[in-house]
């Protein structure tokens, strides 16, 4: 078959088939009876089956009507919410969000709730993406991504200044023993998350070792997995503060060696520029705040206020 059928005829079905009755899809369509009816049967012969068997009492859905009613309804159902969505007034307070996984995992999910307190009227969509990459052809209301600051053409603004740490589970120290100069960590198995500008290479040559015998045994291209496997094993991980810090809190992870490493990247917010809509200036405003109070605990714990 290669044309759709009328779309009066399938509305006329799907109402007459979801109600039981061609009356009532009449007073939904605000149409007669009988053009519900005619509608009907013009879908009929366009499908070259019959639909409804007609009785004394009303009318019945055959086999084929009872299959192909739910397909009709589901589609006009998404049809709905997808205008309203982009058209209408949910349309305009859906905030989408397209956030990093590891940011989206370890910050931003745990806390959106937050948000929907303080702003009710919104209402939030949240994708993920492995990567730190502005996609131009899909854009979302609002993009957090970890990485460098280099998107062109939109409007790009730093949320964390971060560092670099050396973490393990508590099991790891109980099973090498206090690491007492960074060398000793050259004993480890170590752990490094693939993509980022600093290395092992440039931790170790910070504390001036510059001979290193072998590279990381394990290399995950997301942060969330590297700290997977930290959890479950004996190796060292380096990896930046900003995500390890509540782990750190609660002690499921601690610090292999106390150095930490500054780095050129972060956490940015990337939207549209010129975009001053409600939704996208509540979410930045929230979102500095949730990153200071991040911050400010951060060095409460370490001692720096």
């Amino acid at each position: 078959m290669s044309q759709l059928p009328p779309l009066n005829a399938l509305r006329a079905f799907e109402a007459s088939a979801r109600l039981g009755s061609f009356t009532k899809a009449a007073d939904e369509l605000n149409v007669t009876q009988a053009a519900v009816s005619q509608q009907v049967k013009i879908l009929e012969h366009h499908l070259k089956a019959t639909l409804f068997t007609r009785e004394a009492k009303g009318i019945r859905l055959t086999d084929a009507g009872q299959s192909y009613q739910p397909v009709l309804t589901q589609v006009f159902h998404s049809l709905r919410i997808g205008t309203e969505d982009l058209f209408g007034e949910r349309g305009n307070n859906t905030l989408s969000l397209r956030v990093s996984n590891t940011f989206s995992e370890h910050f931003l999910a745990p806390r959106l709730p937050s948000f929907l307190k303080d702003y009710p009227r919104f209402r939030v969509r949240l994708y993920t993406s492995p990567w730190s990459q502005s996609d131009q052809r899909s854009q979302p209301d609002i993009e957090i991504y970890n990485g460098y600051g280099d998107w062109d053409g939109r409007q790009v603004e730093r949320l964390t200044h971060e560092y670099w740490q050396v973490v393990c589970r508590p099991q790891a120290i109980n099973h090498y023993g206090n690491v007492t100069c960074a060398k000793q960590l050259l004993d480890w198995p170590r752990a490094a998350i693939i993509g980022y500008r600093e290395t092992w290479l440039d931790w170790f040559s910070q504390q001036g070792i510059t001979e290193i015998a072998d590279a990381p045994c394990l290399e995950f291209d997301t942060t969330t997995l590297a700290i997977q496997a930290v959890r479950h094993g004996d190796i060292a991980l380096l990896t930046r503060n900003f995500v390890v810090a509540d782990p750190l809190a609660k002690g499921s992870l601690v610090l292999a060696h106390p150095a930490s490493m500054t780095t050129t990247g972060g956490h940015y917010l990337v939207w549209k520029k010129g975009d001053h809509r409600p939704k996208v200036l509540a979410f930045c405003d929230w979102i500095r705040r949730e990153v200071a109070k991040h911050h400010a605990t951060q060095a409460d714990l370490l001692g720096l206020t």
